[in-house]
């Protein structure tokens, strides 16, 4: 781990993230731009998977999800771009590394939305309801999403 820190440190893009006066707040706006753009649209898409506003049909949730790739994306960049400019705040924290699983977790489920229940969505019927498995994942990642922002706040107070 210290090789790979020293070796981000040694970079020319940490060099520039760290010097650029401007650079680090907007890579902050950026990412909590992002941020919302993925939350919104998962807590939409996910409370009517859990059956919340019923009169909704649930193909129209599939807008929503182009909403939530571009804000993941987003947040994928400017994360990065944390990680680069200051991997020794990152790398060895705690919070970050959960966040991170947390985060692979979060892309299993939707992996599993995919193959699984992303059929059924696009059924098109109003009075589609999903299976418990469907409405599980959906409330699954609510509560990973929550924690990954939980987690991703509290970064900065907790040391190694």
């Amino acid at each position: 781990m210290d090789t790979l820190i020293e070796w981000l440190n040694s970079t020319a893009l940490n060099d520039f993230i760290m010097s650029t006066a401007w650079l680090w707040p907007t890579l902050e706006i950026a990412h909590f731009f992002g941020l919302c753009l993925l939350l919104g649209a998962l807590i939409v898409s996910d409370l009517r998977m859990m059956g919340v506003a019923r009169a909704v049909p649930l193909v129209l949730i599939e807008k929503f999800m182009i909403l939530a790739v571009i804000g993941f994306s987003i947040n994928a960049v400017t994360g990065i771009f944390f990680i680069v400019g200051d991997p020794d705040r990152y790398l060895p924290n705690i919070a970050f590394r959960i966040k991170m699983v947390l985060i692979v977790i979060a892309g299993l489920n939707v992996g599993y939305y995919l193959l699984r229940v992303r059929s059924q969505v696009l059924s098109g019927s109003k009075d589609t309801e999903l299976s418990s498995g469907g409405r599980l994942i959906a409330a699954l990642s609510l509560v990973l999403w929550t924690s990954i922002i939980v987690l991703g706040r509290i970064i900065p107070y907790v040391e190694e």
